[in-house]
């Protein structure tokens, strides 16, 4: 049940909502008191709760009774909860990109840190929409603690037809070796001598320059920085210095 909290906290809701709304949803029509009960919330919280909850249309409250009782209504209500909020948002797209484009400067550079800061990344890829050139790799991409949203993310990615040239570090080999069935025609790979591994790598794609710090072997720290720097000439010249490292990496994999 914890997992299933987790899930449906990032569809909006708060904690003690979502606790709440399960166990209405379990117990079927209920009072306060066996609500109480079932989550060891306060009264006071669980009130404010079911207002809100009542609000966003997942429960409603049965009038009539001597005391007040409460139904859930059917879990496809938390569907139409996204797609409003998906909707509001479409309407409201065209204003937020106008108002971001009139102060966008022609470069910029800023900071992403930590697992929110790496999908940051991951999304400006997809917005981007261009091939992305990776200095360095270490398989970033597909970490564990990235969860489902590495899935949806390369899913994307293909279906935007992203290709990836990734020069991997030397002890990426084995990895690439055992993953090499995965690899579809948006994915190239090569690899750089031992003695340049390090804990950084450098990606290129569209006007991006984006450089990691905190990476290492099929892992990166939780404080991971990204500075990542918005300039065409630069991304231009990286480019052109990791066609020139693409040309002269090993690209032998021995089964």
């Amino acid at each position: 049940m914890n997992s299933i909290n987790t899930k449906i906290e990032k569809l909006g809701l708060t904690m003690s909502e979502t606790k709440i709304y399960l166990a209405v949803l379990v117990l079927g029509k209920t009072t306060i008191s066996q609500i109480a009960k079932q989550t060891s919330i306060n009264r006071r919280n669980i009130y404010d709760s079911l207002s809100t909850l009542i609000d966003k249309g997942l429960i409603f409250q049965i009038i009539g009774e001597k005391e007040g009782r409460y139904v859930a209504i059917e879990p496809s209500k938390l569907q139409e909860l996204i797609q409003s909020k998906e909707l509001a948002l479409k309407n409201i797209m065209p204003d937020l990109e106008k108002a971001f484009n009139k102060n966008k400067t022609r470069d910029q550079a800023y900071i992403y840190k930590g697992i929110e800061g790496f999908k940051n990344y991951l999304e400006d890829v997809l917005q981007i929409g261009k091939d992305v050139y990776c200095v360095g790799a270490k398989g970033g991409w597909g970490y564990q603690v990235l969860g489902e949203f590495a899935d949806w993310f390369e899913t994307e990615r293909i279906n935007k037809k992203i290709k990836v040239y990734n020069l991997f570090d030397h002890e990426m080999r084995d990895t690439v070796i055992k993953n090499k069935p995965s690899y579809n025609k948006y994915s190239e790979f090569r690899f750089l001598p031992p003695e340049l591994s390090t804990n950084s790598a450098i990606d290129i794609f569209g006007n991006r320059i984006v450089t990691f710090t905190g990476l290492s072997f099929e892992k990166f720290d939780d404080d991971v920085t990204l500075f990542v720097l918005t300039n065409q000439e630069l991304a231009d010249a990286n480019r052109a210095w990791f066609q020139f490292m693409w040309d002269n990496s090993s690209d032998e994999i021995i089964l």
